[in-house]
């Protein structure tokens, strides 16, 4: 693991619920092609070889993607926390205007050889962002490898992270803004080999669409060994 997470405040009682929005990026520009395919029915190999011809590294929103960003519904949130990945920056940023963006690793999507999923540096990322708070990354990028794709296990334990560190925070409304991949081996783990932590199945479990907003309610078990998803 690149870095361990800053907790923001003391270790929280062993049991507590917080409203979280969960929302996966707007179109960009590596998916537009192969999502419509694997929409259509495509196999996994096919959608996988379309995205590799659109391939972008960091890949920007569509305008399609900033317009999806910027009609999107935003609850009325405490906190705002995006994936260090430039798509997810930029939807929370349209959803958000004017607020600060704090990025943590453990949010990006599955890692590896397609150059959509290798990040900025923080600093480039502070640079083209000036709003967002990088205090969270490491400087590079320590995760990415041209040859090996993250292994879905590992995408569920940075998820699983990722909602350890949103329990140790002070607020009890936030914002996450991330991606497909990343939501589906964390909110179902019955159907990824049961990596996550989190029960299933939940108002999460169906995959997410562009800038889809789901609100919901997480309860944290045993100080965030296992976690519950209800309505909000």
């Amino acid at each position: 693991m690149a870095a361990t997470l800053k907790n923001a405040a003391p270790p929280v009682a062993a049991t507590r619920t917080q409203t979280i929005s969960f929302v996966r990026h707007g179109q960009a520009q590596h998916n537009v092609r192969a999502e419509a395919k694997r929409d259509a029915g495509c196999p996994f190999d096919e959608f996988i070889d379309q995205m590799r011809k659109d391939d972008a590294f960091d890949a920007d929103l569509t305008d399609v993607g900033r317009e999806q960003a910027r009609n999107a519904r935003a609850p009325d949130v405490q906190l705002v926390v995006a994936s260090p990945l430039s798509r997810a920056v930029e939807t929370a940023s349209l959803m958000y205007p004017g607020r600060e963006i704090v990025c943590i690793e453990e949010l990006r999507e599955w890692c590896g050889q397609l150059v959509n999923s290798k990040r900025r540096t923080a600093s480039q990322l502070k640079e083209r962002f000036p709003f967002v708070d990088v205090s969270q990354l490491p400087e590079n990028d320590e995760r990415w490898d041209a040859e090996v794709l993250e292994e879905e296990a590992s995408v569920a334990r940075r998820g699983v992270a990722a909602l350890q560190w949103l329990v140790k925070r002070p607020e009890d409304t936030i914002a996450v803004v991330c991606h497909g991949g990343l939501l589906a081996v964390t909110f179902d783990p019955d159907d990824h080999g049961g990596h996550s932590c989190v029960e299933a199945p939940n108002p999460c479990t169906k995959r997410f669409s562009n800038c889809e907003v789901r609100t919901v309610k997480i309860t944290t078990h045993d100080g965030g060994a296992r976690f519950s998803v209800s309505r909000g």
